[in-house]
């Protein structure tokens, strides 16, 4: 592409010569050629063109014979040559040669312009985009641009593409920047070929076509532009119009990131905080995140936060992940704002505000934030810093489950069980918990094996259940490893299996998991897949009942009336079952019962006794039927005067 633009400034030059030597000419041609190549990257609505180095005046030879070049090429102007006005417009806008003065050189590109040259044409859009030389107006400047565009300049071509692009200067038309940018895509414009691919990426004045986007990107990233290397490497890392393959990502993100462009160095440090393509780094992650957050880039600050905050690649400082997230935030990035709002919701390196986790999230909400419409749902379920909406939570949920959100997802599923902010749905929730099971969300996977063992929302499958059960064990969920021990030790939907059915209780009783402890103490109480010991089952169902297991409670209050796995205790057994008898349980409210009658534990009360055997009988507990009607019996008269 250089030497291409060199050769052809160079004969346009050479062809002005009129005797002037070689030598001259081509001092002159590689100063123009620089010109050129300035302006052909640049779409100059960021700032006026980057001038040329200056030739000091009155020291060495090369300044009396570049003068003496350009006394030849402005008298060739004066005498109405097109190309020599251009060449003398370009003498006064880079001062080469002649004092600078961006007024005449608007005069001599205006002079060229109208003869039809499409450089002079393209420079006067500049000055009119720019304001130099000339009152800034983006109309004029596209039309001067699309004059140098109609003759084929390819430069031309791609700032008027950039401005249908962009709506400056004419109406907003992506079809038309479409045409023009693809005209000098083709004319190998790097710039062009990465806004190109952009279009085609986002399926803007075009069919979306990842495919044809990465082969634009790739044409521009091989001439080292670093923003298309970036968006080639964004296309391997996903996949899209390409294999997936990280390594060619982090080879592409790594090329831009080498030029110190800040998306890239946060791009290249995902790479190495996840290790994809690339041995994980964190040391390394945090070194190029830092990169980009010192050029004020908000995910990377964003991201820099996050190791801040986790302690990954250096030291724990939840205050400066604050500050980070804050900074990010701030710019209107929306991790950023979820961010600080999930620190303000916890507490976390700033004192707890739920106001403020409510506003920030709202922000990046607005923004489609996917995780922040998630916790702005649960902040209205809960009604956290706001007043509890489950019709708004279930709003907010939808959005972000819209977007493939794992965790709305599963809230939504919720939402549709109990019938909350939405009518009752057991057939949406399945489908709900399926999307997010699938996305390996952890509570949809046992929500999801619930739904299976008991026929809810879809038709009953034990072998099913017992799959996602086992997902969602296998990754800590107490809830999930309790029933699939339940399954073990059933056979239901598997092979019966005391051991394996123990090995599960195990691992959520370790997590505190109430329900299976008291499962626990009851295997060690019966000896069922595992030795029999009963101060470990004594020690499980008191760890449960603490906790309010009603059936745990139950068995404790038994340990305690036989004396099994610790000593005697009747007034510990009239507490445990007392306990567990005000939750309904009937076989410790029959109990307790008992206590009453026999004055064991407690004063002996006949009356508190019945009371409590009834309830149990009327729960259809058969023994404590049969004790009323024995009460009937032996005392009569004392259940007549009742």
């Amino acid at each position: 592409m250089m030497s291409g633009c060199f050769d052809l400034v160079y004969k346009r030059a050479f062809a002005l010569s009129s005797g002037i030597r070689k030598l001259r000419l081509f001092r002159f041609a590689v100063r123009f050629a620089g010109a050129w190549m300035l302006l052909v990257p640049s779409v100059p609505a960021s700032g006026t063109l980057p001038s040329l180095p200056p030739v000091e005046e009155g020291k060495g030879p090369s300044f009396f014979l570049f003068r003496r070049m350009a006394d030849s090429v402005m008298a060739s102007a004066r005498q109405g040559n097109a190309r020599a006005q251009f060449l003398t417009g370009v003498c006064y806008y880079t001062g080469e040669g002649v004092g600078k003065d961006l007024k005449e050189a608007f005069q001599w590109f205006s002079r060229a312009a109208q003869q039809g040259d499409p450089e002079s044409q393209f420079y006067l859009g500049v000055m009119h985009e720019c304001g130099e030389g000339v009152e800034q107006d983006a109309k004029k400047a596209f039309e001067w641009y699309l004059l140098a565009a109609g003759q084929e300049y390819a430069p031309a071509q791609h700032n008027v593409g950039n401005f249908y692009y962009k709506g400056v200067g004419t109406e907003k038309d992506l079809k038309k920047a479409v045409k023009w940018l693809t005209l000098a895509a083709m004319r190998g414009i790097p710039q062009s070929q990465n806004l190109l691919g952009l279009c085609c990426t986002e399926g803007l004045g075009m069919e979306q076509d990842f495919k044809e986007a990465s082969r634009w990107y790739t044409l521009s990233a091989q001439q080292g532009l670093a923003d298309a290397q970036n968006n080639l490497g964004i296309l391997y890392e996903r996949g899209l119009g390409v294999p997936q393959d990280f390594k060619e990502a982090f080879k592409w993100f790594s090329a831009a990131a080498r030029q110190g462009y800040f998306a890239a160095q946060n791009n290249l440090g995902t790479l190495y905080d996840r290790g994809l393509g690339v041995r994980q780094d964190w040391k390394k992650a945090f070194e190029l995140y830092s990169l980009a957050a010192a050029q004020g880039y908000g995910m990377a600050q964003s991201n820099l936060g996050k190791m801040y905050e986790t302690g990954r690649g250096v030291r724990q400082d939840l205050k400066k992940a604050f500050d980070l997230y804050l900074s990010a935030a701030q710019q209107g990035e929306a991790d950023g704002q979820n961010n600080v709002g999930v620190m303000y919701e916890r507490g976390m390196g700033i004192p707890q505000n739920l106001k403020e986790a409510f506003k920030w999230f709202s922000a990046a909400a607005r923004q489609e934030n996917a995780w922040a419409q998630n916790n702005l749902g649960a902040m209205y379920y809960y009604g956290r810093g706001v007043p509890q909406d489950p019709k708004e939570a279930f709003q907010w949920f939808s959005l972000s489950a819209a977007q493939g959100n794992s965790s709305a997802q599963k809230n939504l599923g919720l939402l549709y069980e109990y019938g909350q902010g939405a009518e009752k749905d057991l057939k949406e929730a399945f489908q709900w918990f399926s999307l997010a099971a699938v996305q390996g969300e952890n509570d949809a996977r046992y929500r999801l094996g619930l739904l299976y063992e008991n026929g809810k929302g879809v038709d009953k499958d034990v072998k099913e259940a017992c799959k996602w059960y086992a997902l969602a064990a296998e990754q800590g969920h107490p809830a999930a490893q309790n029933n699939l021990g339940t399954m073990y030790e059933a056979g239901d939907g598997v092979q019966k299996d005391l051991k394996e059915a123990c090995k599960w209780y195990a691992l959520a009783a370790e997590q505190g998991y109430a329900a299976a402890q008291d499962n626990l103490g009851t295997m060690y109480e019966g000896g069922q897949g595992v030795e029999k010991d009963l101060k470990e089952a004594f020690k499980w169902y008191l760890a449960s009942a603490r906790q309010g297991n009603s059936n745990a409670q139950y068995h404790l209050a038994r340990m305690y009336l036989k004396g099994a796995g610790v000593e005697q205790d009747y007034r510990e057994a009239v507490k445990w079952y007392g306990k567990a008898a005000e939750q309904n349980v009937p076989a410790a409210q029959f109990g307790l019962g008992l206590l009453y009658l026999t004055g064991n534990g407690t004063e002996q009360d006949e009356a508190e006794g019945r009371k409590w055997i009834a309830k149990a009988a009327e729960q259809g507990l058969e023994e404590a039927r049969d004790m009323l009607k024995l009460l009937d019996d032996l005392f009569p008269k004392q259940n007549g005067e009742d």
